[in-house]
């Protein structure tokens, strides 16, 4: 959810500003309105995560190496160990490691310096869900020396100190330890003596030509490739423009930090895998630092005393992925409806969203469900009406909504809701209602508190809201009795977005005794994890749909499904449809096998008919992405009567109808594919090199996607400004292979070489191919004909 602030202070600065704009341009999605499990999942349930802890706990520090205790450490350091599959090459001054399955290929070497720790002054600012990071080292010590080293039984401890620094740098020594964890993993285990030293670097070398990706749901503007940047692992609102100007600097005027920047996610994961089949990363879930500006090395901070990672082992970019989610867990496959069709965003009254739905289904459009936010009712604030964050049904805002379900499931459409973990109080303009679960919470004490034992009130869009403790195993017993009787049983939710959850600010005081800052990361994932565990105890896995936004490292065995957050309604790289589809490609790198996003974006700034807002072109165009992702899903965004909706004119249905059937077409693969992240950690959505990581020119493609192994798709990502006249040329970058073009049928490029061609690319007909003689083609274009597409 966007700020919804913003639309109504952003604009007039971006109209009277310095910067002229051009115009390229009801109730939100999930606010304004109009003017990993403690048990073992079952199978179809995906993977746990590792280690896995009760629900509500902070995670502990996950054991190190068990070191033997006939280990004797010797000042020989300079050695060749054998760890399982792995071998460690150490010096006094760095260390190699190679795997069985690479040969002499080192797959992992640390740099210059190796380690160095910091006393810091450390300092973050919350500013609505974006987050300000100032720090200052006040004492460093660098210039690692090993001094010691043993080995047995599996484990390798080093112990040494540092040879750079002032006087306070004598005393400190650091331990690390390093074994297989598991086959493919090699775990290491850092710790430095004083633990005032919370700022632990790791420098890891790297060729100078060597690409780096990952860091979870990154949306770089100009290449999938992360160098030259310093990246924060920290789950954080993605921001309104990140970067685009003037948009950005508006944003910021009206909301200090509001605009984001190139590295703000809503899913940060320190880990990292690169273009030389290289991937490490942290299992800590504080906040960390990877600062990527250097040619030759990674220098990765981690604001704590101990840093635990690990080093992966892999032939293969797709093996290394694996490798990564054997941790993380896996996303299990989405429930058969959701493959029926879109899913349409209709947060409006009732009746009108039945009249839509039926217009939609006389023009052909498929739809597997209708996501109307408002079922606990709405509120007035001076920016318009909001959804009511009063978690409880509200029969007297709806009377209406049994016979609204009814009539939903009546046509085989599900009905699907929208939660948080904020607690709105009830305004007293909000009419009557069946519950107070803001009241509730204050009773039960499940919020979060503030340094001096109060609830913490957040101030997030037009009023203040309390945070639900997650650490409080009562107040977890109590948000799940909130979504089991409120929204499943009573208001028949078939499933809903489970919104925000990157908010939680570093000052912050948990019931399990953790500080804002130990758990903001940890946060992200216990929310997605309180909402499978409602939909497992309910027997509903596999049936009922819940989608997140927020995550970190565990995310994967947590989620069900996420999507890519609030983007800008426009077709640009910074926030709009370019980086919906960079996110989209570095999500499935770090694990988010089962990914999508807000079809035509969801902010707008526009008012009085000037500003930005989704354009017709625009909203086609990312519906067709969308068809080839693991869910078509509209939204009609926070200025739903300025954009443009699938539901407009004549001409919108029909493309929005042949978009959905095609989705609709691809079902039968997407269900191979679920079964793939499910088993793997595979993503629906790879980028090239995933599947052709020998092909040179498939790492440098950054605007094109494959769906599986077997389809190639080029986005569409400019507006034609020569309308009606435009030639809709679209080069594409074919892989070594035969291709077929799904639309034409025409045969392109050859075996052993990479080749670019130019397709036409029309409204309705996205450049799409699949490998010549493939089953799933072939198939597809069964499917398609039998829909009326082709």
């Amino acid at each position: 959810m966007a700020r919804r602030i913003l639309p109504l202070v952003v604009v007039p600065l971006l109209v009277f500003g310095a910067v002229a704009l051009g115009c390229s341009g009801g109730p939100s999605g999930d606010g304004a309105g109009q003017p990993e499990p403690s048990e073992p999942i079952a199978r179809d349930g995906g993977v746990p995560p590792e280690a896995s802890v009760p629900p509500g706990s902070p995670p502990p520090a996950p054991p190190s190496c068990a070191v033997p205790s006939d280990l004797r450490l010797t000042p020989t350091v300079e050695g060749d160990h054998s760890l399982g599959s792995f071998r460690v090459a150490t010096t006094s001054a760095s260390f190699t490691v190679t795997h069985a399955s690479r040969g002499q290929d080192p797959v992992f070497t640390t740099g210059p310096g190796m380690l160095s720790a910091s006393r810091h002054a450390l300092s973050v600012e919350e500013h609505q869900g974006s987050f300000e990071i100032h720090e200052k080292d006040t004492t460093t010590c660098s210039g690692a020396v090993v001094r010691e080293a043993g080995a047995s039984g599996g484990v390798l401890r080093l112990r040494g100190g540092f040879a750079t620094g002032p006087s306070a740098c004598a005393a400190l020594t650091f331990t690390m330890d390093l074994c297989e964890a598991r086959p493919g993993h090699l775990a290491f285990d850092t710790q430095v003596s004083d633990p005032s030293f919370s700022g632990v670097d790791l420098f890891v070398a790297k060729d100078a030509d060597e690409r780096v990706y990952g860091l979870g749901e990154q949306f770089p503007h100009d290449s999938l490739d992360l160098r030259g940047r310093v990246f924060p692992i920290l789950a954080q609102e993605g921001g309104v423009g990140r970067g685009h100007q003037p948009i950005s600097a508006s944003v910021n005027t009206a909301s200090k930090g509001s605009a984001g920047h190139e590295g703000s996610t809503y899913y940060a994961a320190p880990h990292v895998l690169t273009s030389r089949r290289r991937s490490f990363f942290l299992e800590n879930e504080e906040l960390a630092m990877f600062d990527l500006t250097q040619a030759t090395h990674m220098r990765v901070r981690t604001y704590a005393p101990r840093v635990r990672g690990r080093i992966l082992a892999g032939k293969t970019p797709l093996e290394l992925v694996e490798r990564y989610t054997d941790f993380t867990g896996r996303m299990p496959r989405l429930p058969d409806w959701v493959d029926e069709g879109a899913i349409v965003a209709l947060a409006r009254p009732l009746d009108e969203s039945l009249a839509l739905v039926d217009r939609m289904r006389a023009a052909g459009v498929q739809i597997s469900a209708v996501w109307n936010q408002t079922w606990p009712g709405k509120a007035k604030t001076f920016i318009g009406e909001q959804v009511l964050w009063n978690w409880a049904y509200n029969p007297n805002y709806h009377p209406g909504w049994q016979s609204y379900v009814s009539a939903l499931a009546g046509q085989n459409i599900k009905t699907l809701c929208y939660v948080n973990s904020m607690f709105r109080e009830v305004p007293a303009d909000a009419g009557k209602v069946e519950r107070n679960t803001y009241e509730e919470g204050l009773r039960l004490d499940a919020f979060v508190k503030n340094p001096t034992g109060g609830t913490y009130k957040l101030p997030v869009t037009a009023f203040d809201v309390a945070l639900l403790d997650l650490s409080n195993p009562g107040a977890r017993t109590f948000m799940k009795g909130l979504i089991k009787s409120e929204m499943i049983d009573k208001a028949k939710c078939s499933g809903w977005m489970a919104d925000f959850a990157e908010a939680l600010p570093f000052d912050a005081r948990m019931r399990s005794g953790a500080t804002g800052a130990d758990y903001h990361n940890t946060y992200t994932v216990e929310w997605a994890k309180l909402n499978r565990e409602v939909v497992e105890e309910n027997g509903l896995l596999g049936k009922v749909l819940v989608w997140n936004r927020s995550g970190h490292t565990r995310s994967p065995g947590a989620s069900l499904l996420f999507w890519e957050g609030d983007q800008l309604t426009t077709w640009d790289k910074y926030d709009g449809l370019v980086s919906a589809l960079h996110g989209l490609l570095n999500g499935g790198l770090s694990g988010m096998s089962l990914n999508h996003s807000d079809t035509g974006g969801y902010t707008s700034l526009s008012a009085g008919g000037v500003g930005y807002t989704r354009e017709d072109e625009q909203l086609k165009r990312w519906a067709e992405m969308s068809a080839f992702t693991a869910v078509l899903r509209t939204h009609e965004g926070n200025q739903p009567a300025a954009n443009a909706q699938a539901y407009d004119t004549d001409d919108t249905l029909t493309h929005f109808a042949r978009m959905s059937k095609i989705y609709k077409a691809l079902g039968f693969y997407r269900k191979e594919l679920y079964a793939e992240a499910e088993t793997n950690g595979y993503p629906l959505v790879r980028t090239l090199f995933l599947e052709f990581p020998d092909d040179a020119a498939s790492w440098d493609v950054d605007d094109e996607m494959m769906l599986g192994s077997e389809i190639l798709v080029a986005p569409v990502k400019n507006k034609c400004f020569t309308a009606p006249l435009c030639p809709y040329d679209k080069e594409v970058y074919l892989p070594p292979g035969e291709w077929t073009h799904l639309f034409s049928g025409t045969s392109y490029g050859r075996a052993g070489q990479g080749t670019k061609v130019t397709v036409k690319a029309p409204l309705g007909q996205p450049a799409v191919f699949y490998k010549k003689g493939s089953r799933v083609g072939a198939t597809l274009v069964t499917n398609l004909r039998a829909a009326g597409v082709m």
